[in-house]
């Protein structure tokens, strides 16, 4: 069975959001990459763990925006954040941009599931 709309939508978000999240954390070069390619790293292993399931994956997603935005919570409160131009405010608002974008990764996940679902 090909995969919907939906789950396509769903994996090519899930594709720029980490490209993004790869090409921002490069050009920034603040040393706080080890967290953000975590995230990924989360989205990738989850997506193996629940084997690429629509239900699964949204799961997931909704799991690595959770991380996402921990660790921009953690990040803004970090003592050296405030020392940087923009501090916390500029921080969070980085990992909220990230954070939405795997919540709506999750949402079209969300959307394949129940598709395929009323189609069984």
């Amino acid at each position: 069975m090909s995969p919907t709309t939906a789950y396509r939508s769903g994996l090519a978000l899930v594709g720029l959001t980490a490209f993004l999240i790869v090409w921002t954390t490069i050009v920034r070069d603040d040393g706080s990459g080890a967290g953000n390619f975590m995230i990924i790293l989360a989205a990738v292993v989850g997506g193996y763990a629940v084997q690429f399931d629509a239900a699964g994956l949204a799961r997931t997603m909704a799991g690595v925006a959770t991380m996402q935005l921990i660790l921009g919570l953690l990040t803004a409160t970090a003592p050296i954040t405030a020392t940087l131009d923009g501090g916390a405010p500029k921080a969070f608002a980085f990992h909220a941009v990230f954070m939405l974008l795997w919540l709506a990764s999750a949402a079209l996940y969300r959307k394949a599931a129940r598709g395929t679902a009323s189609a069984h």
